[in-house]
């Protein structure tokens, strides 16, 4: 079962997390090659669109970095989204969510030209 994390974004500057994949035990877990992450956040649940979040690995640690860039933070409307990190096993085609919540988009007030 994921983790459930929420998140507070400043709309217009850089924005990132990382998470690191666990074991039972508690360690981190080599995840160095064929793997995937994705990581998309929507405003509802059920919304079509999407705001895709750039992920990547550094599979020997275990851990996931997510990350949006701050024109890409500029554009999206100040609010409260969903969002879930996900890790694709390519050779299984297991899919595992590891991290799930909200984000809420802080307006940005300062916009200098």
């Amino acid at each position: 079962m994921a983790v459930t994390i929420n998140r507070d974004m400043d709309q217009g500057a850089n924005f990132s997390f990382s998470y690191t994949v666990r074991g039972d035990g508690g360690t981190a877990t080599n995840i160095s090659s064929g793997h995937t992450a994705y990581a998309q956040m929507r405003k509802f649940y059920t919304s079509s669109s999407a705001i895709t979040l750039t992920t990547s690995i550094t599979g020997s640690t275990g851990n996931i970095n997510v990350s949006l860039g701050a024109t890409a933070s500029a554009a999206v409307k100040a609010g409260v989204y969903f969002y879930d990190l996900e890790l694709h096993s390519n050779g299984s085609r297991t899919v595992q969510r590891l991290v799930q919540g909200m984000i809420t988009v802080y307006p940005e007030i300062t916009k200098i030209p």
